[in-house]
């Protein structure tokens, strides 16, 4: 037990491939909460396991997808505690970031800061990336709940009161993104975003639409340095650079289908 308790969230769906390893992660945690959006594989099975050693730590709870943000909110809603670990089910708490965690969380004074962003390390065809716009990267995963609630639909993030401070110590992320993978979330992902940014009010035009990929693909590889990857880093920036003008074109064909009403 942490002096401060702390839970664990976690959000699911089809995810017994990795959940396992997730949860191993994170046996030190007061409470690991799991909403799952009504997995059909084992997932809930795997969770619930009582030969597990997280088997008392779990608590599962389903609840039909409504988006990332609201499920993010549901999930704040529903823990024990304030403190909150939020992790996805393809990542791993590292050793040493469980440590730096449970340090901060056993001062009797509490934690620094009401939040922290946590470092986390990329994977990508099995190679760990370490240049390029993946990385550095820095995630709004460890906070005290009170007056925070998630924003976006589409790359989600947590609205915290005050500036957050950092957590070096790794959270690596270890999806199986191959090529095929990047290019369904990347279609996913594009029409999300491309329909949150129509919304509000941006428009696209030839520039934009001509400019998007060298300019997304060129700064990648150069500006942030993706080259020092080799090949991998060469094919992010390039996938990067065609999410960049996918998305210009679905905010395009919104605008053509906007004109024809």
């Amino acid at each position: 037990m942490n002096l401060i308790p702390l839970t664990a969230v976690i959000i699911t769906l089809n995810e017994e491939k990795k959940i396992a390893t997730c949860l191993k992660s994170l046996l030190w945690a007061d409470e690991i909460l799991v909403v799952d959006a009504n997995s059909t594989d084992r997932t809930r099975a795997i969770c619930l396991d009582p030969a597990e050693p997280w088997a008392s730590k779990v608590v599962f709870l389903q609840r039909a997808w409504p988006g990332f943000k609201d499920q993010r909110n549901f999930t704040l809603s529903q823990a024990k505690h304030d403190w909150i670990l939020s992790i996805d089910a393809d990542e791993e708490c590292s050793p040493e970031l469980a440590l730096r965690i449970q340090a901060l969380l056993n001062q009797r004074s509490g934690p620094d800061k009401a939040a922290y962003k946590v470092r986390r390390q990329e994977f990508f065809l099995g190679k760990l990336i370490l240049h390029g716009m993946w990385n550095p990267s820095y995630q709004d995963r460890f906070f005290n709940r009170i007056g925070v609630k998630y924003v976006n639909e589409v790359h989600e993030y947590p609205l915290f009161p005050q500036v957050p401070g950092e957590l070096h110590e790794p959270l690596f992320h270890r999806a199986d993104l191959s090529v095929e993978r990047y290019v369904d979330k990347l279609n996913k992902y594009t029409s999300i975003e491309a329909k949150d940014r129509f919304t509000q009010g941006q428009r696209t035009n030839l520039f934009r639409l001509s400019m998007a990929f060298p300019a997304h693909f060129l700064k990648s590889l150069f500006y942030y340095g993706a080259y020092k990857d080799g090949i991998h880093g060469v094919v992010i920036s390039l996938l990067e650079g065609a999410s960049r003008v996918v998305r210009q074109i679905k905010i395009w064909q919104l605008m053509q289908r906007n004109r024809n009403l």
